[in-house]
């Protein structure tokens, strides 16, 4: 149809066909660009082999990069080399942490172009609400601690081959998201002296894995001027015992219809903050429908409770694509969290275990 947008998601994995699925729905014209897709075999799909073999024709006004993260540097080069005013909406994490001195000369030999870096959380109603809240209902008091856990069992995932990250282990799944949340909740300067931070083992405990580098951690930092920030994350559910024990206020009240928790808990004087986002259940375990999420404000003597029903990845899509077309220019984009998972993972390679090791990943094949 003349005249829709027309979106090339290059790399057709798992993000890919989320990213072609979304865009479809949004009523964009999409193509697609993959190594593979002579095999794919879609009808009715433009695609292509690689970025030059992609017709020029109709033109492309936003480049969606979901290849995996090693490829994002030499795949957001070859769309520029093509279109120096290209539209790039990439994955997270943008790209490794030794790449970033080399991705920013890059987008400094570009200056018309334009890249947005996906980030689900950054713009999410269900944050959004608890920030208003906290600041409504504690305006008397300060935040005293902030508690971010992201949980999902990857095991049978990585088993598969799939979502496998052995530049940036656990601190390449969810950590990315965690602190999205934590800068919707601190003030901005709070936020850049967490991520100056330099973490150590006094301050970082770690799961260490053969292959994928780490499996879980737990950061803790005492922040001057703010208060307690945590961070714990596990791509193999709770069983990341006993290397890093699952911090209590981690543990899940009750039964679960999902396995994945996604948590942001805030204390400030009487009263404590609880952000669940999806998936959330009921008391007895029931499931609510998907993309809704819960905050709960207890204080003494009573509790309040909202639902909110937002599909993050479905609002950031949106907003990226807003911003990547909008007359003026997006914001430039802040490296500082990927420096700061690249320094976490470093942590991870130089920890000595300091209980027997057994990898999730034995199956894995070889990145070689």
């Amino acid at each position: 149809m003349p005249g829709r947008t027309h979106v090339c998601v290059v790399g057709y994995g798992v993000a890919g066909r989320l990213h072609h699925r979304l865009l479809e729905a949004l009523g964009v014209s999409v193509s697609v660009v993959d190594p593979a897709a002579r095999s794919l075999r879609r009808p009715g799909l433009r695609m292509a082999g690689s970025v030059a073999e992609l017709p020029t024709e109709p033109a492309v006004d936003l480049w969606s990069v979901c290849t995996p993260t090693a490829d994002h540097l030499p795949t957001v080069a070859a769309v520029l080399a093509r279109d120096p005013a290209a539209r790039l909406l990439v994955e997270k994490p943008v790209c490794g942490s030794w790449e970033v001195p080399a991705f920013g000369a890059l987008l400094a030999e570009y200056p018309r172009a334009r890249m947005v870096v996906m980030n689900q959380y950054q713009h999410a109603q269900a944050p959004a609400l608890l920030k208003t809240v906290t600041q409504d209902v504690a305006r008397r008091y300060p935040v005293s601690a902030v508690r971010i856990a992201f949980v999902k069992d990857r095991r049978a995932d990585i088993a598969a081959g799939r979502f496998v990250d052995r530049d940036y282990g656990v601190f390449g799944y969810e950590w990315l998201h965690m602190l999205a949340l934590l800068g919707t909740v601190l003030p901005r300067e709070s936020l850049q002296r967490y991520l100056g931070t330099v973490p150590g083992p006094e301050t970082v405990r770690i799961a260490p894995d053969p292959e994928l580098i780490s499996t879980a951690a737990h950061d803790t930092v005492a922040l001057d001027g703010f208060g307690t920030v945590e961070l714990y994350s596990s791509i193999v559910g709770p069983d990341s015992e006993p290397y890093v024990p699952v911090p209590g206020w981690a543990a899940r009240p009750g039964p679960a219809a999902d396995d994945r928790l996604r948590l942001v808990r805030l204390d400030a004087g009487p009263a404590r903050f609880t952000l669940e986002l999806d998936p959330v259940s009921l008391p007895r375990g029931t499931a609510l429908p998907r993309n809704t999420h819960r905050l709960t404000v207890d204080l003494p003597g009573r509790r309040q409770e909202w639902l909110v029903h937002d599909s993050p990845l479905e609002n950031a899509l949106r907003r990226a694509m807003t911003a990547l077309l909008a007359d003026s220019a997006p914001p430039e984009y802040d490296f500082g969290p990927v420096r700061r998972i690249g320094l976490l993972a470093e942590l991870a390679r130089s920890t000595e275990p300091f209980a027997p090791v057994r990898s999730v990943s034995a199956d894995l094949p070889s990145p070689l």
